[in-house]
């Protein structure tokens, strides 16, 4: 079994037309490194993360700008 490490993933979430940010979230996320940590928390602020508003699709893009290891 592989043993996970503890980080917090800094996410922003953006307006890719604009550049503006929408929301930015430090979140904790147990991964076996930075690279699955980013990936996995990416992933969750996509899927949690309103795409449409109504009918229509909001532009919306996401980044992880660090990973840090937590204690």
């Amino acid at each position: 079994m592989t043993e996970l490490k503890s980080y917090a993933c800094t996410i922003r979430i953006f307006d890719p037309a604009s550049g503006d940010t929408i929301a930015e979230h430090v979140l904790p996320v147990d991964s076996p490194d930075a690279e699955h940590a980013a990936a996995s928390t990416l992933a969750n602020a996509a899927s949690f993360t309103p795409k449409t508003d109504g009918d229509v699709v909001r532009s919306v893009a996401f980044c992880c700008t660090s990973v840090e290891t937590r204690r």
